[in-house]
C-alpha cells in the first residue's frame, strides 16, 4: 500500500475512534424468494427519536422444521451503482450459534444485532410459535460497530441473504450513510 493511501486510511480510522464519523440507516428493503416458506410482516425503518433511526424486520416462517440455515453477508459501496466492498462471506448460522467464534467477521456484526433480535435459537426449528419467527426490533447503528476496521465516508448497502433447508428464501437490504461529523 502506498504511503498517502495508508495515511488516508489512518485518518479515517482515527476519526472513527474519536467519534468524528456518524452512521445512520437510510433505507431498508426485504425480498422473498419463496413466499410459501416465509412471509415479510414488517421491513421498515422507524424514527425512534431525534436523529435516531431503528431498523425493524419481521419474517414469519410458514414451513417447519428448519434444519439448516446459511447466511450470506456482504457489504457494497455506492460509487456509480453499488459495488462489492470489504467482504462477502457465507456462514452456517446454526454452527455460529452453537460455536461462537469472535474472530469471524459475521459473528462481529451478529454480536451487535443480537440484543435487538430473537434470532438466537438453535437448529432445528420445530415449533410454530412467534418466538421462531425472525424478528429484529429497533436496531440502531452504532459507530463503535465500525471501530475494528476503517470505513470511509459514503453510502453503503448490507445485503443479507438467508438460505434455509438448502434453498435461498429471503434477502434483506439495509442501506446506510457514513458521514463526517459537522459539529
Amino acid at each position: 500500500m502506498n504511503i498517502p493511501l495508508m495515511v488516508a486510511w489512518m485518518c479515517v480510522f482515527g476519526a472513527l475512534v474519536h467519534g468524528l464519523i456518524t452512521t445512520r440507516h437510510t433505507n431498508m428493503k426485504c425480498e422473498v424468494q419463496d413466499e410459501s416458506f416465509v412471509e415479510v410482516k414488517e421491513c421498515r425503518l422507524k424514527v425512534l427519536g431525534r436523529g435516531i433511526i431503528g431498523a425493524n424486520v419481521y419474517l414469519k416462517l410458514k414451513v417447519l422444521p428448519v434444519k439448516t440455515v446459511q447466511v450470506n453477508f456482504s457489504v457494497w459501496k455506492k460509487l456509480s451503482g453499488y459495488h462489492p466492498y470489504l467482504f462477502n462471506t457465507t456462514v452456517n448460522f446454526c454452527h455460529i450459534l452453537k460455536h461462537p467464534n469472535p474472530s469471524n467477521i459475521f459473528f462481529y456484526f451478529y454480536r451487535e444485532i443480537r440484543p435487538y433480535s430473537n434470532a438466537n435459537h438453535s437448529c432445528p426449528i420445530n415449533f410454530f410459535t412467534q418466538q421462531h419467527d425472525i424478528i429484529l426490533k429497533n436496531f440502531v447503528l452504532n459507530e463503535k460497530m465500525f471501530s475494528l476496521f476503517p470505513v470511509p465516508t459514503g453510502n453503503y448497502m448490507f445485503a443479507i441473504k438467508i438460505m434455509a433447508n438448502d434453498a435461498w428464501r429471503a434477502t434483506i437490504f439495509s442501506y446506510m450513510d457514513v458521514t463526517g461529523d459537522k459539529s
